[in-house]
């Protein structure tokens, strides 16, 4: 017959080995209603069970069983062991520290259940340290500065004992007071050990270093604040213990400038909000969020929206119900305390204003400011004719803002508003998108210009017209003319017009034809784009570049460097002629023109990550980013982003990776498959350095449905497993190596194959399932061929594998073959084998 005790015992052990949750709680509950007739057994579960409720996200609950073991304990105070002593004491803890979180509990009962904890430590022999913690917590909470200040001092000066909060959480609290009190300087100083990495448990460094982030951009430590941000939140984000932590990490978003990633914040952990462990958290989650959203008003993103709950709601609506939330619970707060604590902690949170302008997180959130430079003005002496010369001149070396301040100097000097003025206004209508303007001034100018007898004027207007309007037969006839009349300076812009009509017709070779003369610079870059998908473009574009520099039109020639490295991309050549290309269009494009030098440095990135040169990639992307944003252009930004991910990594900055990633997770499209799960490759690699292997994991086996090529598949899987056999996940570990085996079949790579199936032998061996394990490595060997080191190392293991089954004689001939497969290979492994063998024959 069963023996319900041993399952009472089973359970809890199942329970010990899962996270905190609602699953571990729901174990113990059932747990606990199996020992209902084991006192003792039922004391030990509820204690477990109080536990799970705190670090579960549901300290509400522990209340009840918490109030349950006291009375247990104290029906019979010598029924129970020291461990059962000290358990319930480490608790009142907790539930003392809970009681001000909910408003609904008298501040009364929360002072009763420290003067209660005061006695019970005092009569099980313990310090007070612990006691004062925690009364130090309840003044300030209802804003007794001078009882938090006295408590604070007699925490300090208590020595420490084993109720005390532990070495890494007890600098947190202090830390916490001292910045509330504005002593950030000595706040930083107390945690350092913390946040070193020296004092840490499972709650920290993230909650030290939430509470330093404010106190650390106070003081000017940006860096250090940026660094505390993204670390703390890595570690917390997704978990419902730390809504509190939340709110904190929003409000430093909102008041650093960087309200975007704050909303990226809210967006991601909004659904925890209904789960807030108590109402204090909620309160302090609500009322950061709100600051955020506030921000973001602020900054004329108003017409955003947040998801929540299946729906888009108005960034506007929802910051004012979280702000009624937030000032509903704070006026709750405050009705218990009899103070106005709360509510003006609220109130000025709500109205802060940033500390910064702008904290960059990684190197590529900068802010870029685009500059303006403004145009050469014209000579003071000269007259409206030569003013319209020097307007000409520059529109036809590209420089437009030269240009349209020559016109505008025409205008306030008295010019007439005849044909040559009339058709500037045309050109200024086209460029500023308004076509149908554009075509009604042109008209003008050529009757203005037959007025005025401008014959070789009034053709090239009549040609702007035909291309505006896709009238072939007008451009050819214009052309027609001004090659027989027109002077040379007419007939460059003439043939443009003519090839972009020819090709805007779908008649290509036509407009190659005409151009396939063409000695100017301008020409020859018309002339490389038409013949794009031809390797001769590749040679007309280096044509033209070295035409325009000696024509002094330098925008043209930038953008025609720009296209001759996307030749060079796209049919191949020579690498460093392509990387100078891109170099010139750094080189000579004007600042004003930010998209263009944004593409230059993005598409240099994306060359140089390719090539292996990540260092040097890294600082291009970081400047595309910045660009692209400054433009608006999320979507460039986001593909940047793509590669950027991939440099930090190659380039040993993971948390710099991991954050980018993420970034152009939530900009991509979400049908730009190969670009997301390229993101997504990146964080999943960048976790795993961070030792976030959890996190790694679930990137890995989702790559590993999402990718169509099966190499990339296999890879994924190759990589899973790997993450699972570190978590010690052995049977799932063996399981997802067969996986990647499989996918490295498919995509016709035995070798690797060999190498999946054979650490898929080995996660079986670790399992228990040696017989699996052995007939797994026997296929490896098919796989493998006769690839000496992988044969040596699937020997080695089958010589594990094989002890353990005990079969010793078998294990060393095994052991033998992997010395001598591994010695023949000059593999350094070669040593582990003799050991092994050393010890198989001993």
């Amino acid at each position: 017959m069963a023996d319900p005790m041993a399952d009472v015992e089973e359970m809890l052990d199942r329970a010990r080995e899962m996270p905190y949750g609602e699953a571990r709680s729901i174990l113990l509950e059932q747990a606990l209603k199996a020992a209902a007739h084991d006192r003792e057994l039922a004391f030990e579960v509820r204690l477990e069970l109080t536990e799970a409720y705190q670090y579960g996200a549901e300290p509400a609950k522990s209340f009840a069983t918490f109030s349950r073991s006291v009375a247990e304990y104290d029906a019979d105070p010598g029924r129970w062991s020291n461990w059962h002593t000290y358990s319930l004491l480490w608790q009142f803890k907790w539930i003392a520290g809970d009681m001000r979180r909910f408003p609904e509990v008298p501040l009364q009962r929360a002072y009763d259940a420290l003067a209660e904890m005061e006695r019970r430590y005092a009569e099980a022999g313990y310090g007070l340290h612990a006691v004062h913690t925690q009364r130090t917590y309840v003044a300030q909470h209802v804003g007794d500065r001078a009882a938090a200040e006295e408590w604070f001092h007699k925490w300090q000066t208590t020595p420490r004992d084993d109720l005390s909060d532990c070495e890494g959480c007890d600098p947190s609290g202090k830390v916490w007071h001292l910045a509330w009190t504005g002593r950030d300087e000595e706040a930083i100083e107390l945690a350092a050990p913390v946040v070193a990495g020296h004092l840490t448990c499972h709650v920290q460094p993230q909650g030290i270093l939430s509470n330093l982030l404010l106190p650390y951009v106070r003081t000017g430590r940006l860096e250090e604040a940026a660094a505390a941000h993204l670390r703390a939140y890595r570690l917390v984000q997704g978990d419902a213990n730390y809504v509190d932590d939340f709110g904190d990490h929003m409000e430093f978003c909102a008041l650093t400038g960087n309200e975007t990633r704050g909303l990226e914040i809210l967006q991601r952990e909004l659904p925890l909000l209904d789960r807030s462990p108590t109402p204090s958290d909620r309160m302090h989650f609500a009322g950061c969020a709100a600051l955020l959203l506030r921000r973001l008003e602020d900054l004329g993103h108003g017409g955003l929206t947040v998801r929540r709950e299946g729906a888009d709601v108005p960034l506007e609506r929802l910051r004012a119900e979280l702000e009624r939330d937030a000032r509903d619970l704070a006026a709750r707060f405050d009705a218990r305390n009899g103070t106005g604590e709360q509510s003006r902690r609220l109130e000025a949170r709500l109205a802060a204003e940033p500390l910064v302008d702008h904290l960059p997180l990684t190197p590529h959130a900068r802010r870029v400011m685009i500059p303006v430079t403004p145009p050469v003005a014209p000579p003071a002496a000269a007259s409206p004719a030569e003013l319209l010369d020097l307007a000409e001149a520059a529109w036809r070396r590209s420089d437009l803002d030269t240009a349209f301040a020559a016109w505008e100097r025409y205008d306030a000097v008295g010019g007439a508003p005849n044909g040559r003025r009339t058709d500037a206004l045309g050109l200024a209508a086209a460029v500023q998108g308004d076509p149908e303007e554009a075509r009604r001034l042109w008209e003008r100018a050529a009757e203005l210009h037959a007025e005025a007898g401008d014959e070789v004027r009034r053709q090239t207007t009549l040609g702007r017209i035909g291309l505006l309007t896709q009238d072939l037969a007008l451009v050819e006839e214009t052309h027609r003319w001004l090659t027989a009349h027109g002077d040379e300076s007419r007939r460059s812009g003439s043939l443009s017009r003519l090839a972009q009509a020819y090709a805007a017709a779908g008649r290509t070779d036509d407009a190659v034809a005409v151009l396939k003369d063409a000695r100017e610079g301008t020409l020859l870059s018309l002339l490389a784009q038409l013949q794009a998908d031809e390797p001769a473009a590749v040679e007309t574009a280096r044509a033209a570049r070295q035409a325009l520099r000696s024509e002094g039109d330098v925008l043209t020639l930038a953008r025609t460097a720009l296209l001759h490295g996307r030749l060079i991309q796209r049919h191949g050549g020579d690498l460093e002629e392509l990387l100078g290309a891109l170099g010139e269009v750094l080189a000579v494009a004007p600042r004003t023109e930010a998209g263009l030098r944004a593409v230059a440095h993005a598409t240099r990135g994306e060359v140089l990550v390719m090539v292996d040169r990540a260092a040097e990639a890294a600082e291009d992307l970081i400047e595309a980013v910045a660009l692209f944003t400054a433009l608006g252009g999320q979507g460039d930004a986001a593909l940047a982003r793509v590669d950027l991910a991939g440099a930090y990594l190659a380039t040993g900055r993971p948390m710099d990776a991991a954050v980018t990633a993420e970034e152009a997770m939530a900009l991509l499209d979400p049908d730009d498959l190969d670009n997301r799960t390229a993101a997504q490759w990146a964080r999943a690699n960048a976790l795993g350095l961070l030792d976030d292997h959890e996190g790694a994991l679930a990137d890995f086996t989702a790559l590993i449905s999402l990718y169509r090529d099966p190499m990339q598949a296999a890879r994924a899987a190759d990589s899973a497993a790997r993450v699972l056999d570190r978590l010690d996940r052995d049977a799932e570990a063996a399981e997802t190596f067969l996986i990647a085996a499989g996918y490295y079949q498919a995509a016709g790579s035995p070798l690797e194959q060999g190498q999946a199936l054979r650490r898929h032998a080995l996660s079986l061996h670790w399992s228990g399932e040696g017989e699996k394990a052995l007939a797994a490595a026997d296929r490896a060997r098919e796989a493998l061929g006769d690839d000496l080191l992988e044969l040596g190392f699937l020997a080695y293991d089958r010589a594990r594998i094989l002890s353990g089954l005990e079969r010793t004689a078998e294990a060393i001939d095994s052991a033998r073959e992997a010395v001598a497969k591994l010695s023949e290979a000059c593999s350094p492994a070669a040593d582990e084998a003799k050991e092994l063998l050393a010890w198989l024959e001993d």
